[in-house]
């Protein structure tokens, strides 16, 4: 029973002396802490984590700040005021580290950076982010995209249309225009033969 006791306590005590070393930003940290704890200095050797989360593509990147000795000595306030809580950061201290954390509605930046090519208002539009993930209207084609074959016509309409430029697709399309003007050609010829 004495063996229970003292594990009991001990875990919360545990518990206790980690909810003091780690302080999630829940807007109540001067309540907690006193005013004075913002304008604490970061200590040397801090590794400031940057974490960011991006709801539309569902990536999540994480990255250590760049030069985190320039914070060396300042005021926890002036981190807290270039990643303010009014802009969505939130954050976390934990021992050694301070980590800065941001939901965005958008893209990550790779994927951002990709293109696919999907269905809009019945044209061809180049669609911001990779196949099957709408981060909007880059541009819109002049093409139809009743000209697509229905397989494909599908594809890009659900947005997984990818692996072919503008000027490829265009040509695709001519191509069909042409192979389907030739079959039609050569099909009403076949039939006036005797």
């Amino acid at each position: 029973m004495a063996v229970f006791i003292v594990s009991f306590s001990l875990t919360v005590l545990s518990v206790f002396a980690y909810d003091l070393m780690v302080v999630k930003s829940d807007g109540a940290w001067a309540n907690r802490y006193g005013e004075d704890m913002l304008d604490r200095p970061i200590a040397p050797g801090v590794v400031i984590t940057i974490e960011k989360s991006y709801s539309i593509c569902g990536h999540q990147v994480e990255e250590n700040l760049e030069r985190p000795e320039d914070w060396t000595g300042r005021p926890f306030r002036e981190l807290l005021q270039r990643y303010p809580e009014g802009d969505g950061w939130r954050w976390e201290l934990r021992p050694g580290q301070i980590r800065l954390h941001r939901n965005d509605h958008s893209l990550c930046p790779e994927d951002a950076a990709k293109r696919h090519l999907g269905v809009v208002g019945g044209v061809v539009a180049v669609i911001v982010g990779p196949p099957g993930v709408f981060g909007g209207i880059d541009r819109l084609t002049d093409l139809p995209a009743d000209r697509f074959p229905a397989p494909l016509f599908r594809l890009a309409e659900q947005g997984w249309l990818d692996m072919m430029t503008l000027e490829e697709l265009s040509l695709l399309l001519d191509g069909m225009d042409e192979s389907n003007g030739h079959k039609e050609k050569d099909s009403t010829e076949g039939r006036r033969k005797p």
